[in-house]
């Protein structure tokens, strides 16, 4: 049955969005503005403090654009009807709609997003819209049923394909949007900003106890990983603090929790669910060491926040993350899925003072040139401007 409605998706999803379907709308004639489909919602100030990853991201973009005069809407794609979000159908006809609150010259969208915003891009870049992507991860790798895979696959093809500009969160993901065959003149490398103050000093605890991750409970962040890593390093005094939401794979975080009973480990694994920037900080100062076991990371935010706190960092060599962590020298990083490596790795860094406090001012050190999100939005917001004042485009 699932696999049918993905096929299915696949299918109507062709017969929408393929080339050569005439869209019959007129251009928009006016001063600079933007339309942005995403997951933020600006109803509560409360829930914009508790963004992170791409959604903070897309976040702080859209902040960029409105702060310098831009015409900025943004749309909360939770809002779109329940059988488009669970059948992860293209909602184009809707989101073109919407977006003629306001007038806009400019479409952003996150490659996340591309089953439900495929189709858009054409349509505004028809009416000569600037449309621009920015990419965070790809999903078509991520998904386990071949189908699921299959639809994200197509979907990251042709949006990538039809953006004006792509925004690669790395330095990684630049090298895997050319590998698809995008000129890199039209890519923006434009690492995401932190979200922490940078630390004073490194972390110097002579009694560790603390092991932070930072990051949702799915499965992408290798969490049952990091919970069998505890297991093995043989620590009967350290606790694991997982913070991050339990909501987005319920199944996943059921798992982990059966997990961490079979292991005797209930009492030394916190799952503290969303936080606010004030309460992540705060877990940031009380924590002695930093593990995330990612199977796969576009740059890997909560790392280098972890950097910049101070931490001596634990993590993996998935995706971008040794594009920030020097192995060996500002952090110590594994295979992803190998929890025993990891569970030797932990058990040397609450065991070895001298080792701790080296990676940590390592790790410091480099924070130290990390982009603040006014270096990344700036990026982006030049670029745009300056393809929208380009006389070939009046």
């Amino acid at each position: 049955m699932v696999h049918g409605l993905c096929l299915l998706r696949i299918f109507l999803i062709y017969m929408v969005v393929k080339p050569g379907i005439p869209w019959y709308f007129q251009p928009m004639k006016t001063a600079f503005g933007l339309f942005m489909p995403t997951y933020v919602s600006s109803g509560s100030a409360f829930e914009l403090r508790r963004l992170t990853g791409g959604i903070r991201y897309d976040f702080e973009v859209a902040e960029a654009f409105r702060s310098r005069g831009f015409i900025t809407n943004t749309l909360d794609l939770e809002t779109l009807p329940a059988h488009v979000r669970s059948l992860r159908f293209p909602a184009t006809a809707h989101l073109w709609k919407a977006s003629q609150d306001k007038p806009f010259h400019t479409l952003v969208t996150d490659l996340g997003t591309s089953p439900l915003t495929l189709g858009l891009q054409e349509r505004a870049g028809r009416a000569g819209i600037l449309t621009v992507l920015i990419c965070h991860h790809f999903r078509g790798h991520l998904e386990k049923p071949l189908l699921k895979r299959l639809l994200h696959r197509y979907c990251e093809k042709r949006i990538v394909a039809g953006a004006d500009i792509l925004v690669a969160n790395s330095s990684h993901t630049r090298s895997v949007l050319v590998g698809m065959g995008r000129a890199p003149h039209d890519i923006i490398l434009a690492p995401p900003g932190l979200n922490v103050p940078l630390a004073s000093g490194p972390r110097r605890s002579e009694n560790p106890a603390t092991i932070l991750a930072v990051g949702n409970i799915e499965e992408r962040k290798g969490v049952i990983d990091a919970v069998r890593a505890l297991g093995h390093a043989g620590l009967p005094s350290a606790t694991l603090v997982l913070a991050g939401s339990d909501e987005l794979e319920p199944s996943y975080a059921r798992e982990v929790r059966a997990l961490t009973e079979r292991s005797g480990l209930s009492g030394r694994v916190r799952i503290t669910g969303r936080l606010t920037d004030d309460e992540l900080k705060g877990f940031f100062r009380s924590a002695d060491v930093f593990m995330l076991l990612s199977r796969w990371e576009g740059y890997g935010m909560a790392i280098a926040e972890a950097m910049a706190s101070g931490l001596p960092v634990l993590s993996t060599t998935a995706g971008a993350i040794p594009g920030i962590v020097a192995n060996g020298v500002s952090g110590l990083l594994v295979e992803p899925g190998d929890w025993k490596a990891a569970g030797d790795y932990l058990r040397l860094l609450f065991t070895d003072a001298p080792l701790r406090r080296r990676l940590a001012e390592e790790a410091l050190k480099s924070a130290a040139g990390f982009p603040t999100w006014k270096d990344t939005t700036d990026r982006i917001v030049q670029e745009v401007l300056s393809r929208l004042q380009s006389p070939s485009r009046k």
